[in-house]
C-alpha cells in the first residue's frame, strides 16, 4: 500500500489541507476561508470553535478529492498561526474568542514588561523583542482587564495544541517553535522560564507542555475520524508555527538560503545553527522546526493581508469581471500593476495596516500612503502596496545581513509567490535571485514533512526536504530597477521615522480609542 502524509495549515484567514506522496507531489488540496472580527480599533479576535469546524470540513473534502483510502494516510502534521491565544476550560471549551496575533490592544502590557523585567533581560531570555504580537502580552491583558477569564482558564493555548487535542491527543502539547512566540520560553533550554512567569504573575501551570517538532503525540480518535474523514489510528505529529514550517517547506534548513513568505502575514526566515541574538534587539531568535536549531526571522503583520484589503475595498471592477468570466481577480490586478513603472510615480506605501512588527516593533504604526497626487490611480495604489510590503521585508533582510547572515538565495512562498509580478518586484527590490517553489504553500508542505519525519518515513529533515521540495522558477533581479528602488527604499524608511518620531501614529491611536 502506498504511503501518504497530510499537512494542515490553520492560518489567520483560512485553513488549507493538502495530502502529499513521498515525492512531494500534492495529491489533493482544499481550502476554506474564515473571518476575524474587529471589536475596537486595534482589536482582532477569532472564534476558536469555528477554526476547528473548518478544519474538520476541509479535511473531509481533501480526503474525498484525493480518492485515497484514508488508511493510506500515515500521519498528520500541523502548521498553525502563532500567538493567537485561546483560554480554555478543563473540557477544552473556549472561554471567549481568541485574541489574534494581529491584535495590538496590549501595548500597556508591553510597557509593564519593560518596567518589571527590562527589554534587555527579556530579549536575553526569550530571544524576542517586546511587542504586542507575543502571547504573554495577551495573557497579561486578560489578567488585568478580564480577571475572571484568567482565573477560570485551565490553559492558554494556540491552535496547534487545541486542534491536536481535538483530533485525539491526550493533553495539550506545544512545539518549541510556537512556544518561542509566547514570550515566556528560554530560547536556549526550550523550557518555560519559571522565573520569568513568576515576575510577570503568570501561573506556569496554565501553559501547555513543550515538545520538539516532529514528535508523535497520539492517534486520531474514533470521534475525530467521524468528524474529519481521517482513519482512526492515523499518527498525530507535533508540527510547528506556520513560518517555521515554511522554513522547512522552502528549504531554509542550511546557511545561505532564506525564505520569504507573503501570506496574510509576511515572514522572512533564515536558519541558524546557534542561538545568535541581535545586538540591536530588533531581530528575533526563535526555535526552528528542526529540533535543537534556531532561526532568525522578521515578522510583518500585514503582507498579503494588505493586498487583500486592496482587493476587497478598491478592486470592484476586477472582482466583477473575474466572477463573470471565471478568472482570478489577482491576475487582473497584476495586469494593471504591470503597466505602472517601479516607484509608482512617486507613491510610497507604509504597510502597517496591523501595526508594525520587525524591525520597528511599533504597536501604534498604521498604514500610510505618502506622495499622493491627482495623477495617481488605483493601479498605482496596488503596485505601491506590493512595493511597500517588499520594502519592509528588505529592511529585515538587510538587518539579517548586518548580523552576519549570508544570503545567496531567497526562496519565495505563500500567496505572494503565485504571481510573477510580485516575484519580480521582490527580486528587483532585494537585488538577489528569488526562487519560486512548485508548492507555493510551503507552510503546508513543511507540516507534511514533519509528519513524515515523525512517522519515520525519512532519516532526517535534509533527506525529507531533498526528496519532497521542488523548485519552479528563478527570478533574476533587474539591477536598473534595483538602483531606482534603492532611492525609494531610503524615502520609505525616512517616511516612517518622520511620522513615528513626531508621535503622529501614537496620537492617532490614542485619540481613536478615547474618542
Amino acid at each position: 500500500m502506498s504511503k501518504y502524509v497530510c499537512g494542515i495549515d490553520i492560518g489567520t484567514t483560512g485553513v488549507k489541507v493538502m495530502i502529499f506522496d513521498m515525492d512531494g507531489t500534492a495529491i489533493s488540496s482544499t481550502y476554506s476561508e474564515y473571518p476575524c472580527t474587529f471589536p475596537q480599533t486595534g482589536w482582532v479576535e477569532q472564534d476558536g470553535n469555528m477554526t476547528w469546524q473548518r478544519t474538520c470540513e476541509t479535511s473531509k473534502k481533501a480526503i474525498e478529492k484525493s480518492g485515497l483510502d484514508p488508511k493510506e494516510i500515515v500521519a498528520i502534521g500541523l502548521s498553525t498561526q502563532r500567538c493567537t491565544v485561546t483560554p480554555i476550560d478543563k473540557d477544552g471549551n473556549p472561554l471567549c474568542d481568541a485574541i489574534s496575533w494581529q491584535d495590538s490592544r496590549s501595548f500597556e502590557e508591553v510597557e509593564d514588561i519593560k518596567r518589571i523585567v527590562g527589554e534587555e533581560k527579556f530579549y536575553e531570555i526569550t530571544g524576542y523583542p517586546l511587542g504586542t504580537v507575543l502571547s504573554v502580552t495577551e495573557i497579561m491583558w486578560w489578567k488585568k482587564h478580564k480577571p475572571e477569564i484568567y482565573e477560570n482558564a485551565y490553559l492558554f493555548v494556540l491552535d496547534q495544541e487545541r486542534v491536536l487535542h481535538n483530533l485525539g491527543v491526550e493533553g495539550y502539547y506545544q512545539d518549541w517553535s510556537n512556544g518561542s512566540l509566547y514570550g515566556l520560553m528560554d530560547i536556549r533550554k526550550f523550557e518555560w522560564d519559571v522565573e520569568l512567569t513568576k515576575q510577570l504573575g503568570i501561573d506556569p501551570d496554565k501553559l501547555p507542555q513543550l515538545v520538539p517538532s516532529g514528535k508523535v503525540l497520539g492517534k486520531v480518535s474514533k470521534e475525530a475520524a467521524e468528524l474529519t474523514g481521517f482513519a482512526e489510528g492515523t499518527l498525530l505529529v507535533s508540527g510547528a508555527g506556520d513560518q517555521q514550517c515554511a522554513g522547512i517547506g522552502a528549504g531554509a534548513i542550511k546557511d545561505g538560503v532564506i525564505e520569504v513568505t507573503m501570506g496574510t502575514a509576511g515572514v522572512t526566515l533564515g536558519y541558524m545553527g546557534q542561538a545568535n541574538l541581535d545586538p540591536s534587539m530588533k531581530m528575533p531568535c526563535a526555535a526552528h522546526a528542526i529540533a535543537g536549531k534556531w532561526e532568525s526571522e522578521g515578522l510583518q503583520n500585514a503582507a498579503g493581508a494588505a493586498f487583500k484589503w486592496y482587493r476587497n475595498e478598491f478592486a470592484f471592477p476586477e472582482a466583477q469581471k473575474a466572477a463573470a468570466e471565471g478568472l482570478d481577480v489577482y491576475d487582473l490586478i497584476d495586469e494593471q500593476i504591470e503597466q505602472v513603472e517601479p516607484g509608482c510615480n512617486g507613491l510610497i506605501f507604509l504597510p502597517y495596516l496591523a501595526s508594525s512588527a520587525a524591525p520597528n516593533w511599533d504597536a501604534f504604526a498604521r498604514g500610510t500612503f505618502v506622495g499622493f497626487n491627482l495623477g495617481h490611480g488605483r493601479a498605482d495604489m496596488a503596485r505601491a502596496i506590493l512595493e511597500g510590503v517588499t520594502f519592509e521585508a528588505r529592511e529585515i533582510i538587510d538587518r539579517m545581513i548586518s548580523n552576519g547572515m549570508v544570503v545567496n538565495e531567497i526562496c519565495l512562498s505563500g500567496g505572494g509567490s503565485k504571481g510573477a509580478v510580485w516575484c519580480q518586484i521582490q527580486a528587483d527590490i532585494y537585488g538577489k535571485p528569488c526562487t519560486s517553489l512548485d508548492v507555493e504553500e510551503a507552510t503546508t508542505l513543511g507540516a507534511a514533512i514533519l509528519a513524515a519525519l515523525g512517522a519515520g518515513l525519512f532519516d532526517d529533515v535534509e533527506q525529507a526536504v531533498d526528496k519532497m521540495l521542488k523548485r519552479k522558477k528563478v527570478y533574476e533581479p533587474n539591477m536598473e530597477n534595483h538602483a531606482l528602488y534603492n532611492k525609494y527604499f531610503e524615502l520609505y524608511k525616512k517616511s516612517y521615522q518622520a511620522l513615528s518620531s513626531a508621535g503622529i501614529y501614537e496620537d492617532l491611536v490614542k485619540t481613536a480609542l478615547n474618542k
